[in-house]
């Protein structure tokens, strides 16, 4: 007779032989091989069969599809369908236990009694969060993925910010560098520029944070809810619809993504699965924003006069009579405002305490088919600066149906935005005012010109140095106007999901994405405004200005893939998804400026008199075209060792005819060594090693670099035709950057409470685009071209302790701290980057602010100034160090572009962060400090504001100290005055700082970027009687202190704020 073979691990045979059939079996054991034939059992023998029906819910009664329900002690299992329902064959014993399972939910378990049906409650596991991996395609159990990927639950965000999204993500993952903006500081309508482990890209132009459609190359990728999305929408969305975050690092995590993925993903999930019960929650908050002025030291009235009487302001022994005598008087006039008590406090002018107000409402019922959420929202943003806010509403609703194998998704999202820059101008105006002058006249009337007239009556002027102090535009007095500084945007899009579970194991998900956006910028000056203050009686007409730019985007994009995992033998995993995705992104701006406004209340354009004088409309346009596709498997055995491998091959309108397909890969494995057999009983709860590599690419160039594009001469024509002129050369080859990384790491976990994390990763960025030089004969001087390296490395740390908790009373005592270091270094350049760099030392001859240059081998934020030994004791004048053509240093007076060296660089040797979770039976407290060591900063303000100081404005307070008087002072800087001796002349010689060692500081900071206190009332009964099922109360305060090693202003065009917001969520 044929015998059949039936193989089992940690299976008892008594479960095996229940579910023979009539054929002889052999059930083979590592111990030896048993016959079994059905012709052996006998009625008494066999045991007898029960099935279980049920279905597998979350606490939200939402059905959990691909649940995994098994007999415990034993691998026979089943898996719950589409509508969480399940039914498996059991041996009829009361002591039967069901296992139940699935990724991030508390497993369960249950014994089976009496019953025929058993349901089952999941709740979610916050200790198992960041053992899910959502990468925005699919989900996957953390502990087999062998990518770097961090994910921050929507807790977590709210407890270290409640403003938006990327304000939380700054103060909890030091591996994103958020730059602070030094000229914009708190603008509520400036996007933060932010890196992921560096930067892969090389840009010689600045990145307009304020700009309609913001391009920064180094930017990482955001997705939100499986479909790419822009930098404004992620900060413009409300923090109460998110459910987590994902941050893809490595190229094993983000080489789904590939062709796009060389600066990181972050990817942002909904909420999405409503309860079938309706449920109304309520979040309510109010945001204060206080003005942050600690780093500004600027002279009184008194001080400010006493530097001007020392820099020889009143004093010029050339001068004729009658100016020496205007310059006397000049003193007169301002000391005797000085002792009058004038003392005008600046800039606190146009500042003011900003509260803001949000409010969002979440409305989710339906039924066991057919659910959704309704999402409303509002928040406005109030700015430190009078008239500066941002409003924005936005309702979504998300519909979810089921029916048999397939799931519906659809998601209608419309979001209205608004925002205003200051009518007071920019932060920098105030600073400069002299105290002694106020913005007011005689008769408490705001005056144009705050500075007063030296003869009244009479047009007697000062020498011509002096022609400039005789009007002093005053900043509030354009306030009063009528201005109009606005932008807005109103944004459309819909995202449509279906699922289709064809078979066990085995899904389809196709996804369609529609994005539009219509935006508008208006910016009026009425003729009033000080602006055009300086023109003269024939250009009368052409005061007032409007500039008017309208602007659209379109996104269309379309995802399609198959996702297949099954077990084999208990002990084999395999996960394989494969897929493609197209995409077509279209926008454009056109801009009006127009000239001639008589009155202020003319704030439409159509008034204008004329187009601005030779300016005629312009605009912008860019289409891109992306196509890809993708396969991504993945291998477990018995969750030790695990695999990943990841091909993508993609194509894009943006590079040459030639080079339009780009191929990016990635493969990784990780070793779970805290499953192995010899580690079972111990208390460490994961041990684990991985490594990866691949690479990814990045889209860092204009959508037409690689396109020949023309401009037409539209006023001459030939034979009746237009003629036109080449703009760009066109590129065949001009190919997708490529970055390939390698990544290492380490995961720790003792008893669930005490985790460490340690990576490190090295990179390259081959086929950086840049532009390449060419002959003068081309008619261009450069055309993009591949050309160019950059080295990115760095390490992460991350550890948490758990020291104290009590489960049942919500309570515990946590501590994190987080390490992460980056360095970017160049290793190749162009011709064209050699020329950049000629340019750059000539600009760094004329002006006093330290230049960019690249080179190779050396740092994308390295510090050029040249070397000084200080300030001469003898003659107050600086001393250089140079180098002759032997390269043999000497000292000089003489300042040197060419000689510059690096100084220094801006990124820190560390960053990261520290953090403190308390939680007591309800009430809460939660800190973070973040921290940087090791950088370097150009002290800015110590040129502008002392040694190069304009005296005819206000100046830094350090000016009185450390300053060189007289010959044998032991000084930090300069003579305060325009001319310092010198004595071996006996005479005065002019002196100006350029870009010198000595301001070239160390920037070691430490912040308190957050707090928070928070009262949850889930034990006090009054909540369930009132018909609630949750009320929270939070306090968060961001930014409360900055203490740095650098003493420097921030904020110079608009102040740093501290931030404090109170909240309250109501959940019915």
């Amino acid at each position: 007779m044929k015998k059949k073979q039936l193989y089992g691990r940690g299976v008892p045979m008594l479960c095996i032989a229940c579910q023979l059939t009539v054929a002889p079996l052999f059930f083979s054991s590592r111990v030896q091989a048993v016959p079994v034939a059905p012709t052996l059992l006998t009625t008494a023998q066999t045991q007898e069969m029960r099935t279980i029906k049920g279905i597998v819910r979350d606490v939200n009664n939402q059905p959990l599809p691909g649940a995994t329900i098994r007999i415990k002690g034993t691998s026979t299992g089943v898996v719950s369908d589409v509508d969480g329902n399940y039914t498996i064959t059991v041996p009829d014993d009361p002591n039967t236990t069901l296992l139940v399972s699935f990724v991030g939910m508390k497993p369960q378990e249950q014994k089976i009694g009496k019953s025929t049906a058993l349901n089952f409650i999941l709740e979610e596991d916050a200790t198992v969060l960041d053992q899910v991996v959502v990468n925005g395609v699919f989900e996957r159990k953390a502990n087999t993925f062998t990518g770097s990927v961090r994910t921050i639950g929507k807790d977590d965000l709210k407890r270290v910010g409640n403003s938006n999204v990327l304000q939380s993500l700054k103060n909890l993952d030091p591996s994103i560098m958020f730059f602070d903006n030094m000229s914009l500081g708190s603008d509520p309508n400036a996007m933060p520029e932010m890196v992921l482990r560096g930067k892969s890209s090389i840009n010689m132009e600045d990145v307009d944070l304020k700009a309609t459609y913001q391009n920064d190359p180094n930017a990482p990728l955001f997705v939100l809810d499986g479909f790419e999305t822009s930098l404004q929408k992620i900060m413009d969305l409300d923090m109460d619809r998110v459910e987590s975050l994902t941050i893809l690092k490595d190229a094993s995590a983000k080489a789904i993504y590939g062709s796009k993925a060389a600066n990181g993903v972050i990817v942002i999930e909904l909420k999405k699965n409503p309860s079938g019960d309706l449920r109304v929650t309520y979040n309510g908050s109010m945001e204060i924003e206080a003005p942050d002025l600690s780093s500004y030291d600027l002279c009184n009235a008194a001080e400010k006069l006493e530097v001007e009487q020392a820099f020889g302001m009143f004093n010029d022994p050339g001068a004729d009579f009658e100016s020496q005598r205007m310059m006397i008087k000049m003193y007169n006039q301002r000391q005797s405002a000085v002792k009058s008590g004038i003392n005008t406090d600046w800039i606190s002018k146009p500042l003011r305490l900003g509260v803001g107000n949000k409010h969002s409402l979440s409305v989710e019922l339906g039924d066991k088919a057919l659910q959704a959420i309704v999402d409303l929202s509002y928040q406005n943003i109030k700015g430190v600066m009078k008239g500066s806010d941002r409003t924005n509403i936005s309702g979504a609703i998300s519909l979810l149906y089921r029916h048999q194998n397939f799931l519906f998704r659809n998601q209608l999202t419309i979001t209205s935005n608004e925002a205003h820059d200051s009518k007071y101008g920019t932060f920098d105006e105030y600073t400069k005012l002299n105290p002694y002058y106020t913005p007011y006249d005689q008769y408490g009337h705001l005056t144009d010109n705050i500075v007063p007239s030296l003869d009244p009556g009479n047009s007697v002027t000062v020498n011509a140095w002096y022609e400039d102090i005789e009007f002093e535009a005053n900043p509030l007095y354009n306030a009063q106007l009528n201005t109009l500084l606005q932008d807005k945007y109103v944004d459309i899009t819909n995202n449509f999901e279906l699922q289709w579970f064809v078979m066990t194991g085995l899904k389809a998900t196709a996804r369609f994405g529609l994005t539009e956006q219509r935006s508008r910028s208006d910016e009026f000056y009425p003729s009033d405004h000080l602006k055009f203050a300086s023109y003269s009686t024939d250009r009368l007409t052409e005061k007032g200005s409007y500039d008017l730019e309208n602007g659209e985007q379109h996104s269309l994009s379309g995802k399609f893939d198959v996702q297949y995992n099954k077990n084999f033998l208990s002990v084999h995993d395999i996960f394989v998804n494969a897929g493609f995705d197209l995409s077509r992104k279209q926008s454009s701006t056109n801009l009006q400026q127009a000239e001639g406004f008589p009155s202020d209340k003319m704030t439409d354009i159509i008034f204008a008199r004329q187009y601005l004088k030779d300016a005629k409309p312009k605009g912008t346009e860019e289409t891109v075209k992306d196509f890809g596709y993708y396969l991504s498997a993945n291998y477990s055995y018995d969750n030790r060792l695990n695999f990943d491998a990841t091909f993508r091959q993609s194509a894009s309108s943006m590079y040459g005819a030639n080079s339009r397909w780009g191929k990016f890969w990635s493969v990784g494995g990780s070793w779970n060594i805290h499953n192995e057999s010899w580690m079972e009983g111990s208390n460490i709860t994961q041990l684990r090693l991985r490594a990866t590599t691949g690479s990814t690419g990045s889209q860092s160039s204009a959508a037409y670099n690689a396109l020949a594009s023309y401009e037409y001469f539209l006023d001459k024509t030939y034979g009746g035709q237009l003629g036109a002129q080449l703009l760009n050369m066109r590129n065949e080859d001009l190919q997708w950057q490529e970055k390939v990384e390698q990544n290492y790491g380490f995961d720790f976990n003792y008893k669930n409470r005490y985790s460490f994390t340690f990576e490190y990763y090295h990179s390259i960025t081959n086929n950086a685009v840049n532009p390449l030089s060419l002959a003068p004969s081309t008619g261009f001087t450069t055309v993009q071209e591949n050309v160019g390296k950059v080295l990115n490395r760095g390490f992460d740390l991350r550890a948490g302790a758990t020291v104290w908790q009590q489960p049942a009373d919500r309570s515990y005592l946590s501590f994190s701290l987080m390490i992460s270091r980056n360095k970017n270094i160049l290793k190749e350049i162009s011709e064209a980057m050699r020329s950049y760099n000629e340019q750059q030392e000539e600009l760094a001859t004329e002006g006093n602010v330290p230049v960019q240059k690249y080179y190779d081998g050396v740092s994308m934020d390295a510090i050029w100034a040249m070397p000084s030994l200080g300030i001469d004791p003898a003659n107050g004048r600086e001393i250089y160090i140079a180098k002759d053509e032997n390269g043999n240093p000497y000292r000089t007076y003489t300042y040197d572009a060419a000689q510059q060296v690096i100084c220094g660089d801006e990124l820190p040797k560390f960053q990261g962060n520290a953090g403190v979770n308390f939680e007591y039976k309800g009430f809460g407290i939660n800190a973070v400090l973040t921290y940087q060591y090791g950088a370097k900063m150009y002290n800015q303000t110590l040129v502008d504001k002392v040694e190069n100081a304009d005296m005819k404005y206000n100046v830094d307070r350090r000016i009185y100290t450390d300053r060189w008087r007289k010959p044998g002072d032991i000084a930090l800087y300069k003579a305060i005055s325009e001319e310092v001796y010198v004595s071996e002349k006996q005479q005065f010689a002019s002196e100006k700082t350029y870009p010198t060692s000595r301001f070239v500081q160390k920037r070691n900071e430490l912040k308190i970027s957050s707090l928070q206190l928070s009262y949850d009332f889930f034990r006090h009964d009054f909540v369930k009687k009132i018909g609630l099922e949750r009320i929270l109360l939070r306090f968060n305060a961001n930014d409360l202190f900055t203490f740095s090693s650098i003493d420097i202003e921030r904020g110079t065009s608009y102040p740093f704020a501290r931030t404090f917001n109170f909240s309250l969520n109501v959940t019915l």
